[in-house]
């Protein structure tokens, strides 16, 4: 009787501890999710503003190709009807202000594109690290889910499934991390 009273009592401190370590774990994988899920919402803004900027950058370009098009019919068309009462050194010199006009929205659409082409790769980086902290999230969402079901349950296979789970979670949010 001594024997089943001591057995009960061990039984009754072990469920005790037990369930003690399973609320810490549905804590700290919690704590983990939350930090996940910031870190996913940060990345996807600032992927999204990435994307904005790189969007204008375009539309910026293609106003400069509008102008310098322009610019290019202009030329053309003087020096396929060239004024007949005008100064030959004001057409010469309008011509020169077309080529020099040309020659500039070249080179600033050069810098447009080099500016967005890195706005792009920004955006890609951020939406990267966007799927990465989702990912990791889902996981620690899985781990809280079964950790809370093994409390529940008093079913401590669902804790295992739960830790190992959220280990991987861990994992993947550290990789991520390692990413930013």
């Amino acid at each position: 009787m001594a024997d089943d009273k001591k057995t009960s009592e061990e039984t009754k401190d072990f469920s005790k501890r037990t369930n003690q370590l399973i609320a810490l774990t549905a804590l700290v994988l919690a704590i983990c999710a939350t930090f996940a899920s910031l870190y996913a919402g940060a990345n996807a803004s600032k992927g999204i503003l990435a994307q904005n900027q790189a969007s204008d950058g375009w539309a910026y370009y293609q106003a400069k190709s509008i102008k310098q098009t322009m610019y290019a019919i202009q030329l053309e068309l003087a020096n396929l009807f060239p004024p007949v009462n005008s100064d030959p050194e004001k057409f010469e010199q309008l011509k020169k202000t077309c080529i020099d006009t040309i020659e500039r929205y070249d080179k600033e659409q050069d810098e447009i594109k080099a500016s967005t082409q890195a706005k792009e790769k920004e955006r890609d980086h951020y939406l990267e690290l966007n799927r990465s902290f989702a990912g990791s999230l889902t996981y620690l969402q899985i781990a809280i889910l079964l950790t809370s079901l093994a409390g529940l349950m008093k079913q401590i296979g669902f804790w295992y499934a739960g830790m190992a789970i959220g280990a991987f979670g861990v994992y993947n949010f550290i990789a991520a991390m390692m990413m930013v």
